[in-house]
């Protein structure tokens, strides 16, 4: 069922166009690639970390920003295309060593040990607030207008929340949580850390939002990790 109702998702993204011409103010451009357009490319890699449909029934769910470069991820789908298989998938991922994902799981399994939690990464379910892809090869903050492709994806992100029906979500900086603020209404000021002092843990109906700075951000090892341990407390 949930595998489903993935597939209808990914239909519905495959037909979004909103970010697909966006400039900035003074013309920059700034659109994205929609990497759900060919629906086998966004099933099988939607990133270099994850795969969706084996974490549907994630208890924790965790979302960044945006996937980064459309290059870097056609280059892991073609490595894949080789041998099409999970096995090569699962080399595929462990081979990906950027600071993001070593500091990430970093904190997630050292909270873990602390609180007394087991940790498997391959059941947290991975996604971000903005869902196509940048164009060029690389991480400019002016070639994608955050502001609006948050708003712009927000439905789709909370879209996937109903599918999965996590317990906890953790949002990397301040984007992913403007997008939750924006489609669950709740006010959030402009600065990442007022939000995380002032509230600290974000209660909905069936879920609570831990927000967190992004893991290669300069805050003290000791602050981000218990961030962190914060999660724990609300699993079973």
């Amino acid at each position: 069922m949930k595998k489903k109702e993935f597939d209808n998702l990914i239909t519905s993204m495959s037909k979004c166009g909103k970010c697909m011409s966006l400039k900035k103010r003074n013309g920059r451009d700034c659109s994205l690639v929609n990497i759900y357009r060919d629906e086998c490319f966004g099933k099988s890699i939607p990133s270099i970390w994850t795969d969706w449909y084996r974490r549907l029934d994630s208890k924790i769910m965790i979302v960044g920003q945006d996937w980064g470069p459309f290059v870097d991820m056609e280059k892991l789908y073609d490595s894949y295309l080789a041998s099409p298989t999970f096995e090569n998938w699962k080399v595929l991922i462990d081979r990906e060593k950027s600071l993001t994902k070593k500091m990430l799981t970093k904190f997630l399994v050292e909270s873990a040990k602390i609180c007394h939690a087991t940790i498997s990464m391959d059941d947290i379910f991975i996604t971000n607030a903005i869902m196509c892809a940048r164009r060029g090869n690389n991480y400019r903050g002016d070639n994608i207008d955050l502001l609006k492709s948050t708003i712009y994806c927000s439905g789709f992100l909370k879209r996937q929340v109903e599918i999965v029906k996590p317990k906890v979500i953790v949002t990397l900086g301040y984007y992913p949580l403007l997008s939750f603020a924006t489609v669950y209404g709740f006010d959030i000021s402009h600065k990442l850390s007022d939000v995380i002092r002032d509230m600290p843990v974000i209660k909905q109906e069936d879920f609570v939002i831990i927000p967190c700075y992004h893991p290669t951000a300069q805050i003290k090892s000791e602050v981000q990790l218990a961030r962190y341990q914060t999660i724990w407390h609300f699993l079973d």
